[in-house]
């Protein structure tokens, strides 16, 4: 999240895009003051496509921006008690209750944020239509060709942030995009001559064209079309329903091919490919014991199916994940890692471990341990309801602003709203989950469908993921961070870092009951991630009853920073121990504090400069790190010296370029113990008698203590602080098994054996 105060192009482009809807909002339930030509129009639309064209080929990355204002809810009413309306009925500002309008694109569309195209009404006037939310697996032009006619319900006519007009449809369920043969086409625009009449075997075999060219959408409409006129309990129709239910498994429509695979098992209970289509279906949603009672029985009629074998082969270790919290760790990360750029989701299930939701209080609900849990332990692995992931092709990086609180986020978050609306839009009931979410204080409408088709109101999908979304990338820890340290940014950094406010762009996704974890400072539990899966362990021995906290920041900044952040991303202002001692503090021990970090935290660029510059800045770096401890009177089990995380890592990488083992090893165990840790030898093996603050930085602390260690003839308490480390590294990485993966190279520099 990054907020606009300082003077900057972003806080200029906020204030001019506030000043341009705050004067929108002036002139509401007025006509435009000037309308351009139907050829301007068109001009102007067809010369920022081929700008838009231009740019894509030429870049890399797509950077955008998206502007959340007006919010207004979808329409909840039938359309046949809808009024027809045409655009010189429209208003500036209004979303035109209980009217609809219907429209003709005139050109084809382009995409930046939303589809964009010119539609004309009956009458030939024209306007911009802005269509956001659609499925980017789609070619806009497969979604609103030139001559396709659509109706948008109750539409919102607005200011455009250019100075224009447009009607802005946010919603997927307020626009319906209608056929030739359609009866609610006016008879102007119907197709000339009428198409022949068509049968099912030819919507079929349409339809299996397009499933051929990988074009699920197409084909899926093909199967309805045919499913339309074919004879109920016909040979054709269960053909029609088993093919649509395998389009709809490739589009992620889970829901919708279970059901048409359950009609065909209606009529013919022992259906070979509905039994094994609708267990896929069960499979991929998570109901594992229904996908093995179908697969079985599939079994039991045709033995030698191999491809049901198998699956029920991963549904057995599924149920055992999902039962144990046994995961095979190194093999899925491997997985992971094989992603490259392409888009991916892991083979594994769920698994709640001793947790419970309960009430927390002021905070709502919460996670809380239902026996005493141990440090370290699995508390769950939780699969992703939707993950848009920064590192796979075609991620959207778009800044969304929201100018009611005043700040934004830079990443995949405006990218996962229209993928989740998606979802909620095509499996429903699985959309009940996503709803339970929090939302803050949006008055949500009421009703769940209109028509026979899900409401989707996309600024309640919004509310909700900005509330509960996580900011993640693909794999928690990078294999040799310590040989990657010094390496220059990939050209997809720098562009991020040039046009984000925030100078990097994150990955996000959505996590049911990871999101009702409440935060605090000084957390009890590890969130990490692996491909979509959440994991969250014990960052200390947590008794049976108390709740489970997780770090929504991970911040080093003040505590006047945090609090305001929470206040405007989550409306709540957090109490924890470590913020309540830092509150107390007075302002001018925290601005030295301050002060000090910042010009320690300046002395980064000395390590990317020659050995000599590096050892005259070593010096000046020990007495800025040892006056920042010095603004500390609270003991540090009580306050961890959070601040002095990044400028201790800044010092390590000095005293390790300049070959100081013994200087490291000092430095790292008091930065541990600084940060509240007490480790102790007992019975020949190290122990945490008291848990510090953790989170994944800290890992490099201890694996100088280990190197260092080995590099000062101690290879003793090298091997000590080696099993320790792999135990503490599982907590914040989420698993042991890529432990060696990640600092294997630094430790065999260093002589410790790494088996």
């Amino acid at each position: 999240m990054f907020a606009f105060e300082q003077e900057d192009e972003w806080s200029v482009y906020l204030n001019r895009a506030e000043i341009i809807f705050k004067a929108a909002e002036g002139r509401k339930g007025q006509k435009p003051l000037f309308k351009p030509s139907r050829a301007s129009l068109i001009y102007s639309h067809n010369s920022f496509s081929s700008q838009a064209q231009a740019q894509a080929a030429g870049a890399t990355l797509n950077i955008s921006s998206n502007i959340a204002y007006n919010e207004h809810p979808p329409c909840i009413a039938p359309f046949d008690t809808l009024e027809k309306k045409y655009l010189e009925d429209l208003r500036l500002e209004l979303a035109h209750r209980g009217s609809y309008v219907i429209l003709r694109a005139v050109v084809n569309p382009d995409r930046l944020v939303s589809i964009s195209t010119i539609a004309e009404d009956e009458n030939g006037e024209v306007e911009t239509v802005q269509i956001y939310n659609q499925d980017d697996r789609r070619l806009p032009v497969s979604i609103v060709p030139e001559g396709q006619v659509f109706i948008v319900k109750e539409p919102f006519f607005k200011m455009t942030f250019g100075g224009g007009t447009s009607i802005r449809v946010d919603h997927v369920s307020d626009i319906i995009f209608l056929d030739g043969e359609d009866e609610r086409v006016p008879e102007k625009w119907r197709p000339r001559p009428r198409p022949l009449a068509r049968r099912p075997l030819d919507w079929k075999e349409d339809g299996n064209r397009f499933y051929g060219r990988k074009q699920y959408f197409e084909a899926a409409q093909c199967y309805t079309k045919g499913l339309e006129l074919a004879e109920p309990y016909s040979e054709i129709e269960r053909i029609l329903l088993l093919n649509r239910a395998q389009a709809y498994l490739e589009l992620g429509y889970t829901e919708k091919a279970l059901a048409d695979a359950d009609k065909v098992l209606g009529q013919d209970p022992l259906n070979i490919k509905a039994l094994y289509r609708s267990a896929v279906s069960c499979y991929e949603d998570g109901d594992y014991e229904s996908a093995k009672a179908r697969l079985v029985k599939l079994l039991k009629e045709c033995p030698e199916n191999k491809d049901a074998k198998d699956r029920l082969l991963r549904t057995f270790r599924r149920l055992r994940e999902q039962r144990s919290g046994e995961y095979e760790f190194a093999k899925m990360r491997n997985e992971v890692k094989e992603w490259g750029n392409k888009k991916g989701n892991l083979d594994c299930a769920e698994y709640v471990g001793p947790v419970r939701v309960g009430h927390a209080g002021s905070k709502g609900r919460g996670l809380f341990t239902t026996r005493d849990v141990k440090f370290g332990e699995l508390l769950l692995c939780s699969k992703a309801f939707k993950v848009c992931h920064k590192e796979a092709e075609g991620a959207r990086f778009t800044i969304l602003f929201n100018l009611k609180t005043k700040n934004g986020q830079s990443g995949t978050h405006s990218q996962l709203v229209q993928e989740l609306i998606q979802i909620l839009y095509h499996n429903p009931k699985k959309a009940k989950r996503f709803y339970e979410l929090t939302s803050g204080d949006y008055e949500r409408v009421k009703g769940e469908m209109v028509d026979g088709l899900p409401i989707v109101d996309s600024h309640l999908v919004m509310r909700i993921m900005l509330k509960n979304c996580f900011g993640c990338a693909r794999l928690r820890a990078l294999d040799d961070p310590l040989e990657n340290l010094f390496k220059d940014p990939t050209k997809e950094d720098k562009i991020i870092a040039e046009a984000s406010p925030t100078g990097r762009a994150e990955g996000s996704g959505i996590w049911i009951l990871p999101s009702y974890m409440n935060h605090s400072c000084w957390a009890n539990s590890v969130r990490s991630f692996l491909g979509d899966l959440l994991i969250v362990r014990a960052a200390r021995d947590i008794p049976e009853g108390e709740e489970i906290t997780t770090n929504y920041l991970q911040s080093e900044s003040r505590v006047e920073k945090r609090q305001k952040l929470f206040r405007s991303q989550w409306a709540f202002e957090c109490q924890c121990t470590l913020c309540e001692i830092e509150t107390a503090e007075s302002d001018e021990v925290k601005d030295k504090r301050e002060e000090l970090v910042e010009k320690a935290l300046k002395f980064k660029v000395y390590l990317e400069q020659s050995l000599t510059k590096v050892g005259k800045g070593i010096e000046p770096m020990i007495k800025l790190v040892k006056a920042i401890e010095a603004t500390y009177s609270t003991p540090e089990f009580l306050y961890p010296r959070v601040p002095l995380i990044s400028p201790t890592h800044i010092l390590h990488t000095f005293l390790v370029r300049k070959q100081r083992p013994r200087d490291v090893l000092a430095l790292a165990k008091g930065a541990l113990n600084g940060l509240g840790f007490k480790i102790q030898l007992k019975a020949g093996k190290l122990v945490i008698e008291r848990y510090g603050y953790l989170h994944f930085p800290i890992i490099s602390f201890f694996v100088h203590v280990i190197t260092a260690a080995a590099i000062s003839g101690q290879p003793s308490t090298a091997m000590l602080w080696r099993d320790l480390t792999i135990n503490v590294y599982e907590v914040v990485a989420g698993e042991r098994e890529s432990f060696f993966d990640v600092y294997g190279r630094a430790l065999l520099e260093a002589g410790v054996p790494v088996n």
